[in-house]
């Protein structure tokens, strides 16, 4: 079921880019992923850990925010707990503001270990 929906979120990823593609609407635009830590609401910004590189971004107004394809919040992204965060790819526009998210938080236990795994399906 996990890995289904990890898939279905790949997918889903590739389907937006390949769509705005072809509309002409990226050029100039970037993708990151990366681990958010930290969510300013008032600010609409996140801090986001992309390689060990720390950044703040800020979100458009109308950031459009999904989690296994369900719209979620802003203060949905926080970390989980002090170490665990969740993951996200995030399409840049020519402004260098956060117009789309797609997060992540997925945990499975295995022989008895909770693994965590990124958008992607891979261990973190």
């Amino acid at each position: 079921m996990l890995l289904r929906m990890m898939k279905f979120s790949a997918i889903l990823v590739l389907v937006l880019f390949v769509t705005q593609a072809a509309h002409g609407q990226m050029h100039g635009w970037k993708m990151v992923h990366g681990d958010v830590l930290q969510v300013f609401s008032e600010q609409h910004k996140i801090l986001l850990d992309v390689s060990g590189e720390k950044t703040i971004y800020t979100l458009e107004r109308d950031c459009q925010i999904l989690r296994f394809s369900v719209p979620t919040s802003l203060d949905s992204l926080r970390p989980i707990t002090s170490g665990a965060f969740q993951d996200a790819l995030c399409w840049i526009n020519e402004q260098g503001r956060i117009a789309h998210i797609l997060v992540n938080y997925a945990v499975s236990e295995e022989d008895g270990v909770l693994v965590a795994y990124d958008i992607f399906g891979n261990l973190k």
